[in-house]
């Protein structure tokens, strides 16, 4: 009998039973894969279990990439949250703190800093939108709405502590961090590596933020 590997779950998949196990073999090959790419057979081999055991747990394939995008979701929204929310550190350090965040996921699929593989269920199942449940389209376009809210309340953190100018456009601010965030998974598939994402986050905290930071004592 093959010998079973062990995964490691990502953030909002327990480990322990086989649902949860299902959910945890689901989300790695559908970030390495896409949707066309994973199969209940695929999931069935990792796990050494039968086709039978996965459909008895999801019915179809389309409820298990429902139920995987929305904890999945639910978990990366929650972690923004936590960070853009808090009203102890700054827009900068906000930043960094999502930055170092993205590393963690992409280090899960690509060595050291450099790799263009998918590491993102996010960004890699926007590439399989038109073939997506409208549960799971929905799903991704309430990410970039509740992380959106997200940000425009550490924006407006940032101004009400001085650290923007009265003028700063905090809309146009919030809008262009939502865009780095939505597009950091191409961005690093593109450049085949994370410094380049990085670098992005640091030049944006300088040029944009530095652009509209307070004056000292204002």
């Amino acid at each position: 009998m093959p010998t079973k590997k062990t995964i490691a779950a990502p953030a909002g998949v327990r480990a322990g039973s086989m649902r949860d196990s299902i959910k945890l073999v689901a989300t790695e090959l559908l970030i390495r894969h896409g949707y066309h790419g994973t199969s209940f057979r695929n999931i069935a081999d990792r796990l050494d279990t039968t086709t039978t055991n996965i459909h008895y747990h999801f019915g179809n394939k389309e409820k298990l990439v429902e139920e995987v995008l929305r904890d999945y979701v639910d978990a990366t929204v929650a972690r923004h949250e936590e960070i853009w929310q808090d009203p102890a550190h700054s827009l900068q350090e906000k930043l960094a703190a999502v930055a170092e965040f993205n590393y963690h996921r992409y280090s899960a699929f690509n060595k050291d800093r450099k790799g263009n593989r998918p590491w993102s269920l996010i960004g890699r199942l926007r590439l399989d939108g038109e073939i997506l449940g409208e549960e799971a389209k929905e799903c991704l376009s309430l990410f970039t709405v509740r992380v959106h809210e997200s940000i425009k309340v550490a924006v407006r953190l940032a101004r009400w502590k001085g650290e923007l100018r009265a003028d700063a456009p905090l809309d146009d601010i919030a809008l262009l961090i939502l865009n780095i965030v939505n597009s950091s998974s191409v961005f690093t598939q593109d450049a085949g590596s994370f410094d380049r994402l990085e670098q992005f986050f640091e030049t944006f905290s300088r040029v944009v933020l530095g652009a509209y930071a307070s004056p000292a004592g204002e």
